[in-house]
């Protein structure tokens, strides 16, 4: 009975992201069935979390669940109503090679899941995120004004925004009870999202689907990803965040070239929840909402283009109002921000980057990943001669300068240890979209065009890239 009210819960969550990506696209057919999955997953946890927030202002208990459920099962119905039959990109023939790392891939997602059921919760998973899940669901699904108020549970950063622990209450308030071991399908199914996704934007920015497939196969070689403390499987927020991440930016990747109206839509709705999935998130919506601005500017686009920008703004805006009417206690972990305080701990940035630079080349949390990653991103900006690399560019490295500053106001005695605890999972928020610097390189080294050279030319033919997806049109970009 439990597995049947878990699927009922994955289920609703599906049913509001596709019926939401139905209505907000307007061509659903030029995505995959697999993709639209992905894309559903992102977007369905982010309606149900937010919408359990608002509608908990005025309802509790089987009111609230009746709410959003409702809200779960609207959305697919309206979009049938106004876009006619869900559609999906046909399917086509593989070849071997392709059919070869397709399974390859599944295994990986399979084995992701395994490891989930096999390891509990971690520190971070019990006690910031599903903590919050669990004071919600026994409060009728509100998390309580006393929670926010209670310095004695400053450990537990009440701070911290709610799409993860809201989603783990979503599945508690269809099985009735609160379920630690529940809640962990959430992660792997956000894993599996990550790798679709990572398959999908590689084959739309190179056109090839096997060289795609290896962006997605390499990502479950990262032990920090997949086995190591605050990875994937141990239930924090830090990998969800980064798939968002990596489809806001992916997915501008992609609307930059071909202007395509499509994949901005994505890209903002992606944008949108960064800062609803983790308080780093207002920092990575800050960066991507950046590089939107910068296309819009380049492309000489309308600057009504920016009001993509605003719905991000607006969660982080209300959130942070939230926590102020509620007068939330906040984790003392960093000091105030201001001059005096930079001006006095400005020598701390040295060590800083030396601990940064030692995490990249720690081979036990990242294998030789950053090396390959910095290598294969040489050859994506040889390959996209254009605003593309610089969006890449700077969505990787402006995280890192951002989070190497932010130390110097560490409130820690030993800040070196502070910086060492949480380095590796802020490295993850970036590490998904690092995986699309590979195909790039693959893609252009002479050598395995003429290994593969017959799966290239299959795969070139039916998966268009971004400049040739739309059948030779390139039309600007509108809300209209």
């Amino acid at each position: 009975m439990d597995l049947i009210q878990v699927l009922a819960a994955l289920a609703t969550i599906l049913a509001a992201g596709l019926g939401a990506l139905t209505l907000i696209v307007r061509e659903p057919k030029r995505f995959s069935f697999a993709e639209q999955l992905a894309l559903s997953w992102l977007v369905g946890t982010g309606i149900v979390s937010l919408s359990i927030w608002l509608f908990g202002f005025v309802l509790r208990g089987p009111a609230l669940f009746s709410s959003v459920a409702f809200i779960c099962v609207a959305l697919p119905l309206v979009a049938w109503k106004i876009k006619g039959a869900f559609r999906f990109q046909d399917l086509r023939q593989s070849n071997p090679i392709e059919l070869a790392l397709a399974l390859t891939l599944a295994v990986e997602i399979l084995a992701v899941g395994y490891l989930a059921f096999a390891y509990t919760l971690g520190w971070d998973g019990l006690l910031n995120w599903e903590i919050k899940a669990r004071y919600a669901f026994a409060n009728g699904g509100v998390l309580p004004a006393a929670y926010f108020q209670d310095a004695g549970r400053a450990f537990s950063h009440p701070e911290y925004p709610l799409a993860i622990p809201f989603t783990e209450l979503w599945l508690y308030l269809w099985l009735g009870e609160a379920s630690q071991y529940w809640a962990k399908i959430v992660f792997p199914i956000y894993y599996a999202a990550g790798a679709v996704l990572l398959v999908a934007i590689s084959a739309r920015l190179t056109g090839k689907i096997w060289v795609a497939f290896v962006a997605g196969i390499v990502l479950f070689f990262v032990p920090q990803i997949t086995v190591e403390a605050g990875s994937a499987i141990v239930g924090y927020a830090d990998f969800p965040l980064s798939v968002f991440y990596l489809a806001a930016i992916g997915y501008l990747l992609c609307a930059n070239r071909s202007s395509d109206i499509d994949f901005f839509r994505i890209y903002a709705v992606c944008l949108a929840f960064l800062p609803w999935v983790k308080r780093e998130g207002v920092i990575l919506w800050l960066i991507a909402a950046t590089c939107g601005a910068f296309i819009i500017w380049q492309r000489k686009l309308s600057p009504k283009y920016l009001w993509a920008l605003l719905p991000g703004l607006s969660v982080a805006a209300a959130w942070r109002l939230y926590l102020g009417q509620v007068h939330a206690v906040s984790s003392s972990d960093f000091m105030a921000v201001n001059f005096t305080n930079l001006q006095a701990n400005i020598h701390r940035l040295g060590p800083i980057l030396s601990t940064f630079a030692a995490e990249f080349t720690d081979i036990r949390a990242w294998g030789l990943f950053w090396l390959v990653a910095g290598l294969a991103g040489v050859y994506f900006v040889r390959r996209y001669r254009d605003s593309r690399s610089v969006v890449l560019f700077v969505s990787l490295v402006a995280p890192l300068v951002t989070y190497a500053s932010i130390y110097i106001f560490s409130d820690w005695p030993d800040y070196q240890r502070h910086v060492g605890l949480s380095l590796s999972r802020l490295l993850m928020h970036i590490t998904p979209l690092a995986c699309l610097t590979l195909p790039a390189a693959l893609a252009s080294l002479p050598s395995l065009r003429t290994v593969f050279g017959r799966a290239e030319v299959s795969s070139s033919v039916t998966v268009p890239t971004c400049e040739e997806e739309i059948h030779g049109r390139t039309p600007g970009i509108d809300f209209a």
